[in-house]
């Protein structure tokens, strides 16, 4: 994984390299200046003479800047295109040459003729083809190949340290949702509920047991995954739908709306869990008021809805909270969680993400 989204320190880089560069290629066009006298030859047999003692000032006004601006360009097309695009995404590798070339060349071919100009040099000693071609390759590399590859070396140790972070927050999560699992309290409530149905409702608490295990194979068959399809995802959360609503009665409704599946639709692991099990957790109701939640399900986004009761005293969760679930989306994905809190509803959206293959 190379990141290819420029932070603060990137532009610092870049804004050095280029002030330098500006620097350099005025001194060196001050002091290495061709001072060459052209002679030409007329159709007629007559001859005249043109003297290059001194840069003019165009060289300088418009020569340096479009030297600087070209390789800019070029270390820009590469960083943010033709190698993430060609090299990592789709893997066209003579695709990325080619392109690569033209790029190269085309900048080359543009800034040597717009130095040819400033510099007053006559058109007739301007490279032939072939060899306009083998310079202006040569100019581009030597200078767009430096700060790219600063770039890239540097885009590589951060995403080495962000993919060291993303597993260390993974596996504290993991560590969390396995000691809530665990919980105590969790169970204990969970065989209450089993205890009551057994004496009263033998057929309910079989398959209050069915979907409590089957919510448990699934924590335990994801726990070592960053990311779950949203299908499977959906599919869990009906089983602790049906605890929820089977504990509590009335108190708690559930309903999911739409169905905007492909099947490449991804998001972290126990997302909806945390949501829904964050509904539970802070609010209750009274009689005649039972706290609606509804998971809209959209092609880029889940929105969990929910109208807002009274701050519950019960404490019980399994899940990561809000807070982790929003540190997790921006170590994954680089994206936020959007949290909208009225007076008489709670609304969160967390974005899908569209993965062709894992």
């Amino acid at each position: 994984m190379i990141l290819t989204k420029l932070n603060k320190s990137d532009y610092l880089i870049l804004i050095v390299y280029f002030v330098l560069f500006a620097l350099v290629d005025s001194y060196d066009h001050t002091f290495h200046f061709d001072k060459v006298t052209y002679t030409f030859i007329k159709p007629d047999g007559s001859s005249y003479t043109q003297e290059n003692t001194s840069p003019p000032l165009l060289g300088y006004l418009i020569g340096v800047p479009i030297s600087v601006m070209s390789t800019l360009f070029i270390v820009g097309i590469f960083f943010t295109w033709l190698i993430p695009k060609f090299l990592i995404e789709t893997k066209k590798y003579f695709v990325f040459v080619v392109l690569g070339i033209l790029v190269l060349v085309g900048f080359g071919i543009f800034r040597i003729t717009i130095l040819h100009w400033a510099d007053n040099v006559p058109w007739q000693v301007y490279p032939p083809v072939f060899d306009l071609i083998i310079k202006s390759l040569n100019t581009s590399v030597s200078t767009a190949g430096f700060p790219l590859g600063i770039l890239l070396t540097k885009k590589y140790f951060e995403s080495q340290i962000q993919i060291s972070q993303i597993q260390k927050k993974q596996k504290e999560s993991e560590l969390k949702l396995l000691q809530a699992q665990l919980s105590p309290h969790f169970l204990f409530n969970n065989l209450n509920t089993l205890d009551a149905l057994i004496d009263t409702k033998p057929k309910q608490a079989k398959k209050y047991i069915t979907h409590l295990s089957e919510l448990y194979r699934y924590l335990i068959n994801t726990k070592d995954k960053e990311v779950v399809l949203l299908k499977e995802e959906l599919s869990m959360i009906k089983n602790y739908f049906y605890l929820i609503e089977t504990r509590f009665g009335d108190v708690y409704s559930f309903s999911i709306i739409g169905n905007h599946m492909t099947g490449t639709q991804y998001l972290p692991v126990g997302a909806l869990q945390i949501l829904i099990e964050n509904v539970v957790k802070h609010n209750r109701t009274s009689m005649g008021k039972p706290i609606k939640t509804t998971i809209l399900v959209e092609s880029q986004q889940i929105i969990v809805t929910n109208n807002k009761a009274e701050i519950s005293k019960k404490q019980e969760s399994f899940g990561t909270g809000l807070e982790n679930l929003q540190e997790r989306y921006a170590l994954l994905f680089d994206k936020e969680i959007k949290i909208t809190n009225s007076e008489f509803e709670f609304q969160v959206s967390i974005p899908l993400i569209e993965l062709l293959s894992l």
